[in-house]
C-alpha cells in the first residue's frame, strides 16, 4: 500500500473512532479514551511510513549500485516501478548490439603523450556515452576506445532498433562538434585529432544477456551470435568507407523512419550465413543535402550490378563516385568499392542463379 492510501485509511479509522466516541457519550454516556488509540495509531503509521522509506531508498541504491554505471537514471527509476529486480545469470532475449570504436585509434598514441590520450579518450568516451545513456542504451564495456552496448536489457525497451539507430547518428554528430572543439583550441591537438571518426555496428537478435563471471567478480554484459554480427559490422564498416552500418534486422523495423544505402549482400569474416547490410545516413527528412544526389545515383548503378550489366554499372559507380564527399581520412566509399567488383565479374561472370552475396576476406 502506498503512503497516500495508506494516510487516507488512518484518516478514516481516526474519524470513524472519533465519530464513535461522540455518539457513545452523547447517547449512553460511555466515555472512550480519544488520545491513547488515536495517538498511537498516528505514530505507528509515522513508523511504517518512515520503514517502508527507507526500504524503498535501499531498493533503490540497490539497483543503482548494481546498474547505475550501466543505464540511465530514467530507466534505473522505470525499472524500481516495474519492479524488475537484476537477477542472476543470463536471460535470453530480442535484444539490439551496437558496438563503436575509433578509426585507426593506434595512429593516435604515435601522435599524442599518454596524459594527452587519456585526456582526449575521456572526453571523447564521456560524450559518447552521454548520447547511449539517453537513448536508453545500456552500456556494457570499454575496450579501449571501444564502447560496447546494447538496447532492451536489462528492462525491456520499446522501439530499441529505433533507439539504437537514433543514438549512432547522434553520435556522428557530437563527434563533429568535438572536432570543431579540438580545432578551435588551434596547435594543442594534431590533424589526426582533428579528423577523427569513429565508425558502427548495429544487428538486432536473439541474445542472452546478464550477470555473467565468476562469483567474486560479475559483468553485466550480452553473448550470442548476433552480437559477432553487430562486432563484425563495425570493423567491416572500414572496407566500405562508411560510418554506420546496419543488418537487415535492425533496418526492417525502423524502415520507415531512417534513410539509408543498399549497401550489400555479405558474407562476414567467421560467419557462413550472409547478411543483408545497410549504410544508416539520417532520420527521415534530415539527410544531409549531398545524400539526395549520391543516393539515386548510387541506386542507379546498384540495379545494373544486381542485372550484371557490368560494363555499364562500371560508368554509373564512377559517377555516383564523383558525388562522394571524400574528406580527410575517408579513404573509399561504397561506390569505389563496387567497381573492382564489376570488373572481377566481367571475367569471371557468376552465372543466372548467382545469390549476389559476396564475402569478405578480412574484418
Amino acid at each position: 500500500m502506498n503512503a497516500s492510501l495508506g494516510g487516507l485509511l488512518i484518516g478514516a479509522v481516526l474519524i470513524a473512532y472519533g465519530w464513535i466516541s461522540f455518539w457513545l457519550f452523547s447517547n449512553h454516556y460511555i466515555w472512550l479514551d480519544m488520545v491513547g488509540p488515536l495517538s498511537t495509531m498516528a505514530i505507528g503509521y509515522l513508523g511504517i511510513t518512515v520503514y517502508n522509506y527507507i526500504q524503498e531508498e535501499k531498493n533503490k541504491n540497490f539497483l543503482k549500485d548494481s546498474f547505475g554505471t550501466y543505464v540511465s537514471p530514467e530507466l534505473i527509476d522505470q525499472m524500481y516501478e516495474s519492479g524488475e529486480e537484476p537477477s542472476l545469470g543470463g536471460e535470453e532475449g530480442y535484444h539490439t548490439a551496437f558496438f563503436t570504436d575509433i578509426q585507426s585509434f593506434s595512429a593516435f598514441s604515435e601522435k599524442l603523450t599518454a596524459s594527452e590520450l587519456v585526456a582526449l579518450l575521456n572526453q571523447y568516451l564521456t560524450d559518447m556515452t552521454d548520447v547511449l545513456l539517453e537513448n536508453n542504451g545500456t552500456l556494457d564495456k570499454y575496450i579501449g576506445d571501444a564502447i560496447v552496448a546494447f538496447y532492451g536489457a536489462p528492462i525491456e525497451v520499446d522501439d530499441h532498433e529505433l533507439w539504437a539507430c537514433r543514438t549512432a547518428i547522434q553520435m556522428q554528430e557530437k563527434l563533429a562538434i568535438l572536432r570543431d572543439g579540438w580545432r578551435g583550441e588551434g596547435d594543442r591537438w594534431p590533424e589526426i585529432v582533428h579528423n577523427m571518426q569513429n565508425r558502427i555496428g548495429i544487428s538486432s537478435g536473439q541474445m542472452v544477456t546478464g550477470n555473467m563471471g565468476s562469483q567474486s567478480r560479475m559483468n553485466y554484459t550480452m553473448m550470442g551470435d548476433n552480437v559477432n554480427t553487430a562486432a563484425r559490422l563495425e570493423s567491416s564498416a572500414k572496407q566500405y568507407g562508411i560510418y554506420i552500418q546496419i543488418a537487415d534486422s535492425t533496418y526492417q523495423p525502423v524502415k520507415d523512419k531512417v534513410i539509408v544505402r543498399d549497401l550489400d549482400n555479405v558474407r562476414v569474416l567467421g560467419k557462413e550465413e550472409p547478411v543483408k547490410v545497410w549504410e544508416l545516413i539520417s532520420e527521415i527528412g534530415q539527410e544531409p543535402e549531398p545524400y539526395k544526389k549520391i543516393l539515386p545515383a548510387y541506386n542507379e548503378a546498384l540495379n545494373l550490378y544486381k542485372n550484371q550489366e557490368w560494363d555499364k554499372a562500371i560508368e554509373a559507380f564512377k559517377a555516383s563516385d564523383a558525388l562522394e564527399d571524400m574528406f580527410a581520412g575517408r579513404k573509399t566509399n561504397p561506390s569505389r568499392i563496387y567497381i573492382p567488383r564489376c570488373e572481377h565479374f566481367i571475367n569471371n561472370p557468376p552465372g543466372d542463379n548467382w545469390d549476389g552475396v559476396w564475402t569478405l576476406t578480412s574484418k
